[in-house]
């Protein structure tokens, strides 16, 4: 997606010969205009763009990307002018929104139907295939860009199969840090490829930014399979609860669909009990442009804990824009694969999953309806009622 930055400096101001390029200039008023998304006082708190303050070329730069790095506007630009009073500039922010991200609140769904192709009995005759899935989310709440989101998952049968709730803290200080929470638990049943080792997880971290896209990681993590529960995997680690640190890399572009590029991290879970109960996670992805705007995404995720147990999931997914009603809800096909698989002492399960489904979304609209094919692992009604490691 194009995204646009200018910077327009009155001649005289910030550049010139001698005297003139050495002159301190003060900042007299700040004006934002096209855009309601951030208000004008939020901006100035945030970019310390306050009445008084020096100009410098470099602070307006670095201003001019933190916008453009919040992702919500198509256009940034800056036009800096002579003031009222010698020796000082007033400064006009013109924004463009993109009409691609959501606003403040934006609700999303989706409608699938699944053909189970699982032999096993137990399960094929519990699930029901059809499923829908609500949510909501927000990328700029409070007009502070505060994020939020919430979704529940539910089968026909009035069952509910996951859900997740989640929230942020804007990653817009002059220190680029920015604070997570999240909490998700699927079940390992019926959502067997939503989960990875454990049925329910919820973690909350701080991530500061580092230079050329790279991020540190660190915060708690805690990770469950409560014992005779939809919301976890059967025989499987109890828990895994502890202080994790990580590293993160990633140079997409991430709005409704990814742009070129790649993403991968890596951290661990600490516990006091050694290196055999600690946890290890990976993750990579990596997005391809094709043709006519179409890409495709390759991504894989594994979790250990210790030494014995490894998880993980993996899915090539291909999505082609549809020229119809472009500008007001951006559809989309796609054709998806996934594979997982759990292995820990005796306990081996998989499933694979292919889904072909329809997107499209608005600034307050998110929607997908699909068709999937899948196999899910043997029943673990057995494993079910066997004890559990503490």
């Amino acid at each position: 997606m194009f995204k646009a930055l200018c910077i327009l400096i009155l001649p005289g101001l910030l550049a010139g010969s001698g005297q003139a390029a050495e002159r301190r200039l003060l900042l007299e008023k700040v004006d934002v205009t096209g855009s309601q998304r951030l208000p004008s006082a939020f901006l100035e708190r945030e970019l310390h763009l306050t009445p008084g303050v020096e100009v410098t070329e470099d602070e307006l730069t670095a201003d001019r990307n933190r916008l453009l790095g919040t992702g919500l506007f198509q256009s940034v630009q800056f036009f800096l002018s002579k003031g009222e009073t010698p020796g000082h500039a007033r400064l006009r922010i013109e924004l463009v929104d993109d009409p691609g991200v959501f606003g403040t609140w934006a609700w999303g769904g989706s409608l699938g139907l699944t053909q189970d192709q699982s032999a096993s009995e137990s399960l094929g005759g519990e699930l029901n295939p059809l499923s829908a899935r609500a949510q909501l989310i927000s990328r700029n709440l409070f007009n502070s860009l505060h994020r939020a989101s919430g979704a529940v998952d539910y089968d026909s049968q009035g069952i509910m199969r996951g859900f997740h709730v989640a929230y942020g803290f804007p990653r817009f200080s002059k220190e680029s840090v920015q604070f997570d929470a999240r909490m998700e638990a699927a079940d390992a049943q019926a959502r067997y490829l939503d989960i990875l080792g454990f049925g329910s997880r919820g973690q909350a971290y701080w991530t500061f930014d580092q230079d050329q896209g790279t991020s540190v990681q660190y915060g708690l993590a805690i990770y469950m399979n409560n014992r005779g529960q939809r919301f976890s995997l059967p025989g499987f680690p109890r828990t895994l609860i502890g202080p994790k640190l990580g590293l993160y890399q990633e140079n997409r572009l991430l709005s409704f669909r990814p742009s070129e590029g790649y993403a991968y991290g890596a951290s661990v879970i600490l516990n006091s009990q050694g290196l055999k109960k600690m946890g290890y996670e990976l993750e990579g992805a990596v997005t391809k442009n094709l043709w006519d705007d179409s890409h495709i995404t390759a991504q894989v995720q594994g979790l250990s804990v210790g030494f014995e147990s490894l998880s993980y999931r993996s899915s090539v997914r291909w999505e082609q824009p549809l020229p119809i009603l472009e500008a007001a809800s951006d559809p989309g096909i796609y054709l998806q694969f996934m594979y997982g698989a759990d292995h820990y002492k005796e306990f081996r399960y998989e499933g694979r999953e292919a889904r072909l489904g329809l997107r499209f979304h608005s600034a307050g609209l998110i929607a997908d309806i699909a068709v999937a094919f899948r196999t899910l692992p043997e029943s673990m009604k057995d494993v079910l009622e066997q004890e559990w490691e503490p």
